[in-house]
């Protein structure tokens, strides 16, 4: 459980605490954990296929008059994948990046505008994968509230905030059905206002929501 008074120091430890837990180091293959009975099938195959690109997330927590909120971003509509769909700044990566860390934090800056050096990084969370053959690690970082969030229009048309409160409250994460063709699944989702978080972002939002509680979540 967890309480909205809690104050921000008290949360950096408590997700620090949790982040060293084997369950928030663990993979998540996410499609075939709510899906087990469609692993192998044919049709999912060629979505969630065996071959995989690396990449990382940040998941910035930035300190705001209401408390600490989660950054994420609505994605471009011209992107090439994951058009307009709700994210968190990151993406492949690249041959220079030494660590997932690295990845995070130069693809929140190209993004979003966030200096490598506003970033105190707490933590990684384990590899996540999801549909499209990524393999994406979530780095957690805590973002000085004066870094100039900005949206680079080619990658972002809008940056929001959620409550770290709401991410924290388990009852916000659930799994809705959807459909390919004409074959039913299911997808973790986590709406919140007019904005709905689903697919690996949600999946992402629901392993960090088991770094939040004050017991073993998992």
């Amino acid at each position: 459980m967890t309480s909205k008074a809690t104050a921000p120091d008290e949360w950096r430890a408590r997700i620090e605490r949790n982040l060293k837990n084997a369950t928030a180091a663990r993979v998540r293959e996410l499609f075939s954990e709510i899906n087990p009975h469609l692993v192998g099938d044919k049709l999912f195959e060629k979505r969630w296929g065996a071959k995989r690109t690396d990449a990382a997330v940040l998941v910035p927590l930035i300190m705001r008059e209401e408390g600490l909120r989660v950054v994420m971003t609505v994605r471009s509509s011209t992107m090439p994948s994951h058009a307009g769909q709700i994210s968190f700044p990151g993406g492949k990566t690249h041959p220079e990046d030494k660590t997932p860390v690295h990845t995070a934090l130069r693809e929140a800056h190209e993004e979003v505008n966030i200096p490598p050096d506003a970033v105190d990084v707490i933590g990684s969370l384990g590899i996540h994968k999801g549909g499209l053959g990524f393999s994406v690690t979530p780095v957690v970082g805590l973002v000085n509230p004066s870094a100039p969030l900005r949206p680079c229009p080619r990658e972002v048309d809008e940056i929001f905030e959620i409550p770290l409160d709401f991410v924290a409250d388990l009852a916000n994460h659930v799994t809705e059905e959807r459909t390919l063709e004409g074959v039913p699944y299911k997808m973790y989702a986590a709406p919140y206002g007019r904005y709905h978080i689903w697919g690996l972002t949600a999946g992402i939002l629901r392993s960090f929501a088991e770094t939040l509680q004050t017991e073993d979540a998992a």
